[in-house]
């Protein structure tokens, strides 16, 4: 069976693969040009070590194996990460941790159809929801989710960092 990142390739106009250390600088240079969203919940600049955190760190009750850190590349250059835990937090249900997009690369609406097209790999995977987490502040996600027909299952707090946010959890049946 393909990797799930070698089944992106197959279907978007991008590389994509597994991300490493060997990436952190390009993880770290994307996610700077979201300031906007970190400046919701950090009192500092997003450090190098805060950005790639996401290599390293799985969901509780999830495996290493279940967890997907994809890059997408236009020749050498990251413009795109997703951040996908496969069959969590149940079976056949997928977790969006991330996604996050090179704005100067990458328009709104080729973010919505890479998100799409990622779907439908995962639904051809045997997923059958997907479901992620917004802050409630976090005005332009909620807005982008919307748009692309999840719905908002629920509104929780969620604790990111040392703070305790609003949130709303979304999903979208496969």
């Amino acid at each position: 069976m393909q990797t799930l990142a070698k089944q992106l390739s197959n279907q978007l106009s991008y590389d994509v693969r597994e991300l490493t250390h060997e990436d952190e600088d390009q993880i770290y240079h994307l996610q700077k040009q979201h300031k906007a969203f970190f400046d919701l919940f950090l009192d500092h600049q997003l450090t190098k070590r805060e950005a790639i955190s996401d290599l390293d760190e799985v969901p509780s009750e999830a495996t290493v194996a279940q967890k997907h850190y994809l890059g997408l590349f236009a020749g050498d250059q990251l413009v795109a990460t997703v951040d996908l835990t496969i069959d969590y937090p149940l079976p056949q249900l997928v977790w969006l941790g991330q996604y996050f997009v090179d704005e100067t690369v990458i328009s709104v609406s080729e973010k919505a159809k890479i998100l799409n097209q990622i779907l439908i790999v995962l639904k051809k995977l045997m997923a059958v929801q997907v479901q992620l987490l917004v802050l409630k502040a976090d005005q332009a996600s909620q807005a982008f989710y919307d748009k692309a027909q999840f719905e908002r299952l629920s509104d929780t707090r969620t604790q990111v960092g040392k703070v305790f946010m609003d949130a709303v959890i979304y999903q979208k049946t496969l």
